[in-house]
């Protein structure tokens, strides 16, 4: 595992809108499984516990853009989820699992993967698969078992 700064991170509502969080501290932990996954823990003001409890409830997956080492960096695109939120007086800690998402076909192997995990087939795989992409791609939350 390699652990870096993590210096930028946003929320993606919708396509457009990206909600700034502004860190206090931050890592990101490339877990090199092989398969593109990351622990990012950040330290943030308190006022922003109500926006993870709400990505945290039934295991929510969503958009989250977060910049490594140097705020000049391009952010990188993950699929996120809440792991868990610790508050210390008046600052938060929130500990989240990532997925980082190079393209769009990443997007999609990733959608298509787990809902064959699902054991999805045919018309149903089909349906889900469209659906799962639009609201990931729209920034809207949805749920793949947990992940």
């Amino acid at each position: 595992m390699k652990t870096f700064k993590l210096v930028g991170l946003q929320v993606v509502h919708g396509d457009v809108h990206q909600e700034e969080i502004p860190l206090i501290d931050g890592l990101i932990i490339n877990k090199e499984d092989g398969k593109n996954r990351w622990l990012i823990e950040t330290y943030i003001d308190k006022r922003y516990e109500p926006l993870f409890t709400e990505l945290q409830k039934d295991h929510n997956e969503f958009r989250l853009q977060v910049i490594i080492s140097d705020i000049n960096n391009d952010p990188a695109n993950m699929i996120a989820s809440v792991r868990s939120i610790t508050p210390l007086n008046n600052h938060l800690s929130v500990l989240m699992d990532g997925l980082l998402v190079r393209n769009k076909t990443d997007l999609a192997e990733t959608v298509l993967a787990g809902l064959v995990e699902q054991g999805l087939q045919g018309e149903a795989l089909l349906k889900e698969f469209k659906h799962q992409l639009h609201e990931r791609r729209g920034g809207k939350q949805s749920t793949l078992n947990g992940r």
